[in-house]
């Protein structure tokens, strides 16, 4: 049996409290903005959590956490690809970790999966009742609907006041002369938090150069600004390469051209039209019509399912076409001669990580960035200039 719904008429806490006192088992699907989360519960316990928010995804959470370096992620990824097992027993047989730390980690993890769901109040959800076998998650946790609840509300309620002071991406923030104290600084992700405050990087930015959770940026953004070590400003110019709706196409018609509809009901003549760019190789159109039929029916699976369909096939495109993935993109200028210029928070990331030795796969496996974004911020600065590629072999 499934039970469908909206998190803006069930709640989360009253839908995992049905969870847990029914003593459920089965798989819970939350999403949002093309992003979903997955939590498998077994008698009313958390067992699993999984998210495809990059950010999310457990190399990101470790490389977050100071645990591993990216290079060791990316060996750890290459390993990974030809073993197909767990990253996390890959990067304990490499010896990065030890079973025990990984154990203690995933639950860390999964917390902050569940956590980050506090704050959506319009999703779609999924629920199904099913038996998670045993054998099916390899390293399962194990979370009290109740505690889960219980810290989660109170992070909800302290992100609130967080969010009252950096409402958006768009701030800005500089230093003050006033100077932390070291203790303050005294882990390896308050120091990265603090160093990407610089007067010029939006709040999005340092997000994504923190290499850490939002949660725990915010916070210690926020417990700075309180004490006077950082002020704010709000920066009213937006980049004209942000956003992903846009951005260079990989083929066919660049986003935005759409053609005329045929007369019906309009999500199926949607439907059909992007169905027809899709198989005629018009990948970006079909990509803006789709993400604008997405968020006008969240939830729809037809929908959700093209969409998906259609993003493969961009990257394919991408990759086959214009970036090959053994390609090693350089700089045409230093990247301190860059500063004049606008990027998006995704682009800068990027840039940040163009050494002329890592190829464009290796950098996209230890972004933080959807790799259908990512893709589409390199076009950008490959159609500007900024980079060119270098073929190995």
């Amino acid at each position: 049996m499934a039970l469908v719904g909206t998190l803006s008429t069930m709640p989360l806490p009253d839908l995992l409290q049905w969870v847990a006192q029914a003593r459920k088992s089965g798989w819970l699907r939350v999403e949002r903005q093309k992003v979903a989360k997955r939590i498998a519960f077994r008698n009313g316990r958390v067992v699993s959590c999984a998210s495809d928010e990059p950010r999310q995804f457990l190399g990101q959470f470790l490389v977050s956490r100071s645990r591993i370096t990216e290079e060791t992620l990316r060996e750890a990824l290459a390993r990974q690809e030809l073993s197909g097992r767990h990253l996390g027993a890959t990067l304990v047989e490499m010896g990065a970790l030890n079973e025990t730390e990984l154990r203690r980690l995933l639950q860390a993890q999964a917390e902050e999966i569940l956590f980050s769901l506090f704050e959506w109040e319009e999703a779609v959800f999924r629920f199904q009742d099913d038996e998670v076998p045993e054998g099916e998650i390899a390293f399962p946790v194990d979370l009290a609907v109740e505690d889960v609840l219980l810290r989660g509300l109170q992070r909800l309620d302290e992100m609130r006041r967080i969010r009252r002071v950096f409402p958006d991406g768009d701030i800005v923030l500089r230093r003050t002369p006033k100077q932390p104290p070291p203790g303050l600084l005294e882990h390896a992700a308050a120091r990265r938090v603090y160093g990407a405050v610089d007067g010029r990087k939006k709040l999005a930015e340092i997000l994504l150069h923190a290499r850490t959770s939002e949660y725990l940026a915010l916070k210690l953004l926020f417990e700075l600004y309180r004490a006077g070590f950082v002020e704010l400003e709000r920066s009213d110019t937006v980049s004209p390469a942000s956003g992903t709706a846009g951005g260079a196409a990989a083929g066919g018609a660049s986003a935005g051209s759409v053609p005329a509809r045929p007369a019906g009901n309009p999500l199926e003549r949607d439907l059909a039209v992007a169905r027809g760019m899709v198989q005629g190789g018009d990948y970006d159109a079909a990509l803006d019509l789709l993400n604008r039929a997405y968020e006008a029916h969240p939830g729809e699976e037809r929908v959700g399912a093209l969409l998906a369909e259609a993003e493969r096939a961009f990257v394919e495109a991408v990759y086959r076409d214009r970036l090959p993935a053994n390609a090693v993109p350089v700089l045409t200028r230093p990247l301190e001669a860059l500063t004049g210029d606008r990027f998006s928070p995704e682009e800068f990331f990027l840039l940040s990580r163009i050494n002329g030795a890592w190829d464009i796969k290796s950098i996209l496996q230890i972004s933080p960035i959807r790799e259908l974004e990512a893709l589409r911020a390199l076009l950008r600065m490959l159609e500007r200039g900024l980079i060119e590629l270098r073929r190995e072999g």
